[in-house]
């Protein structure tokens, strides 16, 4: 995904995800900055919960791109991690190895998804 494009659909979901809390807070109130769309406050919840579907989509899509990334870089570099292997380091080396490359900050949520699925693709790797 082309970088402007990613940085809109991040903008996108930081509003999105303001009116999804907005919402939470101020279904059924009689003075909420959703009467000037919706009269009805009986509709509150249901337009809260199309903001946070939105909001889902948006996680999943931005989340796709990146896991198709890591794919693409970890296709790229499968001959060298038979080079390794062949040297005899183990899958967990080799994974780590990979994203120190990819200077991932260790200990975090993400470095630990990136690590579980390049020991996924090095586990299929023949």
């Amino acid at each position: 995904m082309k970088d402007p494009v990613r940085k809109l659909l991040w903008v996108l979901l930081a509003v999105f995800m303001g009116l999804s809390f907005y919402g939470i807070f101020n279904a059924g109130n009689p003075r909420s900055l959703f009467r000037l769309v919706v009269r009805d406050p009986g509709y509150d919840i249901t337009v809260t919960l199309g903001l946070s579907a939105v909001v889902a989509l948006l996680v999943v899509v931005l989340t796709m791109g990146r896991e198709q990334t890591l794919r693409r870089v970890l296709d790229q570099n499968a001959d060298y991690m038979r080079v390794l292997r062949e040297n005899g380091q183990s899958d967990l080396q080799i994974a780590e190895s990979f994203l120190d490359e990819l200077q991932a900050r260790k200990g975090g949520l993400l470095y630990r998804l990136a690590k579980r699925r390049a020991m996924r693709y090095l586990s299929r790797l023949k």
